[in-house]
């Protein structure tokens, strides 16, 4: 697994900040230079960024940092709309195979490189210390495959197992080209306010999705002040679960 996208287009409004999220920064730094510092390390070769909302500051960190690896930038001029268009913007790198990713994730080294890693050709991470609130995407196994993404999962069937979905996924060359063959179908049908996990849950019944368990990590997505404050926490290694 050589390529990774970072969807780094939406605007956060949640947060309440005037800037991508990708750009915040946690104990002095960034976190897109912890995105490619981590992707760096666990092998992956090249970087494509989907960018929209401000993507003029994305452009000018990149040029004030000057990474060693490669690094892409696709525009998504649609990015007030759902992430399903960021990630069929970028359709194309996911045939080869690739790794997606939301920008807002703080997370160390060693949980990208188990998903990189990771035997499953199409593979998600799964946080089991998860409880379902209604605001994380959560995760259905059963019978040995992922069935299900959403942020209520537990009405929907007896799960052999349900976990937190980190943000990450990982697909195959055969997933890519089933990925991108939903995200294209979606959005030609102007689908385009639904998050990329509407793919993945169509994409669940086409091809086996396997999951690595990251209970181990200390991770978490940022929407709101307080998550800045957690990964504040994380980074300096005081956080409880």
């Amino acid at each position: 697994m050589k390529q990774a996208i970072l969807l780094a287009a939406g605007r956060g409004r949640r947060l309440q900040r005037d800037e991508p999220k990708c750009l915040i920064e946690i104990a002095g730094k960034a976190l897109l230079e912890r995105h490619v510092e981590n992707l760096s390390a666990a092998g992956i070769e090249s970087l494509a960024i989907v960018v929209g909302f401000k993507q003029e500051r994305i452009r000018e960190f990149l040029t004030a940092k000057q990474f060693a690896l490669p690094i892409e930038l696709i525009e998504n001029s649609q990015f007030e709309r759902g992430s399903i268009v960021s990630l069929q913007v970028a359709g194309a790198l996911l045939e080869n195979g690739a790794i997606w990713m939301d920008a807002d994730v703080l997370y160390p080294a060693a949980l990208m490189s188990k998903l990189v890693a990771s035997k499953n050709e199409s593979c998600v991470l799964l946080d089991r210390r998860s409880d379902e609130t209604g605001e994380e995407m959560m995760l259905g196994f059963r019978e040995g495959r992922i069935r299900m993404i959403a942020r209520r999962v537990a009405p929907h069937a007896p799960w052999d197992l349900v976990g937190e979905a980190v943000g990450f996924a990982k697909v195959g060359p055969r997933g890519g080209a089933v990925m991108r063959k939903i995200l294209d179908a979606e959005v030609a049908a102007g689908r385009l306010d639904q998050e990329y996990e509407a793919a993945m849950n169509i994409a669940f019944g086409e091809i086996v999705w396997g999951y690595e368990p990251v209970d181990e990590f200390a991770w978490t997505e940022i929407d709101f002040q307080e998550d800045v404050e957690k990964a504040e926490r994380i980074a300096g290694g005081d956080v409880k679960f």
